[in-house]
């Protein structure tokens, strides 16, 4: 098939920028106008997925947070944050809704190949869909206000492990400008240990970051 710009955009955020998207994700991403959004992806979604291209899912997800700016963004020389404060926003922010059936996408093994995303995919871990969901919630709020932003960022699954039970951060900008390492993570309901763990991270490694 005939890729557009659209197409390959959609198909190397799924191979090397995020796990999975949701078909709302992908409609008001890149069919922004008009009166049936949903429906135009959907169409060129399932072209994809008949292209081998993208794995189609039904999966329970959410709630789905809003989320318009980080929690905590520190740069060397910031004072630590309050970790139990920040605990508690990110465990007390959930609404007290039930998780709804969405459809959402992945790549096969043959973007990831084509698109030089993760040598081995991770597949979906169904217990984590709404994390991953939310990365990606992240990742398009850069591609829409940020691009240079964007095609910096390194998906997780696309670095190397660093170390034995540690929490890799859901993505890394990578700039070749100088600026160090800056590392974004969606926080779900952590703990102030797990939030203090993320932040002393980062500092001993030289990298800023951001929780969302």
């Amino acid at each position: 098939m005939q890729r557009s710009d659209r197409d390959h955009q959609i198909l190397e955020a799924l191979a090397c920028k995020v796990r999975v998207m949701s078909l709302a994700q992908i409609a008001a991403a890149w069919w922004p106008e008009g009166a049936t959004p949903l429906i135009h992806a959907q169409r060129r979604m399932r072209e994809l997925y008949d292209a081998v291209l993208v794995d189609e899912l039904t999966v329970l997800g959410g709630p789905m947070l809003d989320l318009t700016e980080p929690l905590v963004l520190w740069r060397r020389g910031d004072p630590d944050p309050d970790f139990g404060a920040v605990a508690w926003r990110l465990t007390s922010r959930w609404p007290k809704v039930a998780a709804a059936r969405m459809t959402v996408f992945t790549a096969t093994q043959d973007t990831h190949n084509q698109y030089g995303g993760a040598v081995t995919p991770r597949g979906i871990k169904r217990g984590q869909v709404t994390h991953d969901l939310h990365v990606a919630t992240v990742y398009l709020h850069y591609l829409r206000t940020d691009p240079a932003g964007a095609a910096a960022w390194v998906g997780e699954d696309t670095r190397p492990k660093s170390g034995y039970r540690m929490k890799d951060p859901d993505a890394v900008l990578e700039f070749t400008d100088g600026r160090p390492v800056h590392a974004v993570e969606f926080g779900g309901r952590y703990e102030m240990e797990r939030v203090r763990d993320f932040h002393a991270d980062c500092a001993a490694r030289g990298r800023t970051y951001e929780l969302w």
